[in-house]
């Protein structure tokens, strides 16, 4: 089941527009609210001062006069069908949204406007109130100057109609703005995500066996760790590749040896005049088949220790055990070879490792030892705890190997020259790779009286968290 995929530009776009839309329509609330707010302000402050106005050009005229009905203050008939909300030459359509009474105190109406009902726009109360005349909302200010009443009302949905345009006015070019910043983020993202592109082309079109490091022309600061990590990989391949290939040609070439060999021998004993002579050459295929039995032991081991992807089980392992159990296998056939081991151990010291590995890699040690060891010659096992770690040390008796040689015996079917001793070479090679996947570190050296050599392989401290 392939992973769901997903664009990062559509989700920076998308998320853009979200955060957007939420902050824009924050803006245009609070915009609203407070047009709104101003507005009441703004219309408020008319009322009165339209109020004041009329108490000072009407109302005190009224006082004296002696009418029986209330004057009418008309409109131009142009303002009462509106077409819009632009001003015309005759006034404004708000006009008629906008209404006045006079009234004498507990007496008649003594004038209104025309937009004004014949009953009372509100109550006789100085001061803003607010009214609702025939299912609408009017807003109003009482003033009394002497016995007159003069009462100034606006309805309430002018105030509205000023704060949705205000807020439309401050929103709109918002939105439009965004809207290009919206397209604006988009173009940039898809011009900078080219180098994306052009590394996916360039993994995509590559053939499967290529393994040539990736370079781009231009390559950004968050793109650069994923190429650098990539580079890192196909140089790791090509590196666990080339030395899978060293191994399968060594391998062939080490195999093609004693196979020739075994049939050398094989007709050697078929041609025999003699029944001396045929059962020398079969006992020679018998070393032979030895030989190539051990050798293709050894490749599978070192196959299997190098492989990919097999799960490995570290845990804390006890060296002590571990030698007692490894020592009581090979301590019989080291007896054939007059040969003793013995075992030297600083108390329980545990290492974090892989009990399988840790024990091929004694066994190597030991077989290492023995084969280049005196035939009745002693080897050594020792563990001992030191500042660095846990040291694991394997001692023979024999000759010592040459100083040229030393760097060159860890290294893949290389054995020591002018020794008839038989091998593959390959075991001292197993011990270092399981000594890397360790991180441990490995030695070798004379013995400080000169007979012999010990190989050292020392563990670092094992950490509070493993395990």
């Amino acid at each position: 089941m392939s992973a769901a995929s997903y664009s990062i530009r559509r989700r920076l776009v998308g998320g853009t527009l979200i955060l957007m839309i939420v902050i824009f329509g924050g803006i245009s609330i609070a915009a609203r609210e407070l047009a709104i707010h101003e507005s009441k302000e703004l219309f408020s402050a008319r009322l009165a001062t339209s109020a004041r106005v009329l108490e000072a050009l009407v109302a005190r005229q009224l006082e004296n006069a002696s009418i029986a009905n209330p004057i009418i203050i008309a409109l131009p008939k142009q303002l009462e069908e509106p077409q819009g909300d632009a001003p015309e030459v005759f006034g404004h359509h708000y006009e008629t949204k906008i209404a006045f009474q006079v009234w004498r105190d507990g007496g008649p109406l003594l004038a209104r406007s025309a937009s004004a009902p014949d009953t009372p726009l509100g109550a006789l109360q100085a001061g803003f109130s607010t009214s609702k005349i025939d299912d609408e909302v009017w807003q109003l200010f009482a003033l009394r100057s002497g016995e007159v009443w003069i009462i100034t009302a606006e309805k309430d949905e002018v105030r509205q109609e000023m704060a949705d345009g205000i807020g439309l006015s401050i929103l709109l070019p918002l939105v439009l703005g965004g809207l290009l910043m919206l397209m604006a983020v988009n173009l940039v993202l898809t011009v900078n995500m080219r180098s994306l592109r052009e590394l996916a082309h360039r993994i995509g079109k590559r053939e499967p066996e290529s393994l040539e490091l990736i370079h781009l022309e231009k390559t950004p600061e968050e793109l650069a760790p994923i190429v650098t990590e990539l580079n890192s990989l196909l140089e790791r391949v090509k590196s666990t590749m080339e030395r899978e290939q060293r191994f399968l040609n060594a391998a062939a070439h080490e195999i093609r040896t004693p196979i020739a060999a075994l049939q050398l021998h094989v007709e050697n004993a078929q041609r025999a005049p003699t029944a001396e002579e045929r059962e020398k050459s079969l006992n020679d295929a018998m070393q032979g088949v030895r030989r190539t039995a051990k050798l293709a032991e050894q490749l599978l081991v070192l196959s299997r220790i190098t492989a990919k992807g097999v799960k490995e089980h570290f845990q804390p392992v006890l060296l002590s055990q571990l030698s007692c159990e490894v020592i009581a296998i090979h301590e019989p056939l080291l007896t054939r070879r007059g040969q003793t081991i013995g075992l030297d151990v600083e108390g329980e010291l545990p290492v974090w490792g892989e009990p399988y590995k840790l024990q091929r890699l004694l066994q190597n040690l030991i077989e290492n030892a023995s084969q280049y060891g005196k035939d009745d010659g002693d080897i050594q096992i020792g563990i001992r705890q030191t500042a660095a770690g846990v040291e694991w040390r394997v001692a023979n008796d024999g000759l010592p190997i040459p100083d040229e040689e030393m760097k060159s015996i860890f290294m893949p079917y290389y054995r020591i020259l002018g020794t008839n001793a038989p091998g593959s070479g390959l075991g001292l090679a197993i011990v270092k790779e399981i000594v890397e996947q360790h991180h441990a570190h490995i030695a070798m050296r004379r013995k400080d009286d000169g007979q012999g050599n010990v190989v050292t392989v020392l563990f670092h401290p094992m950490n509070p968290g493993d395990g």
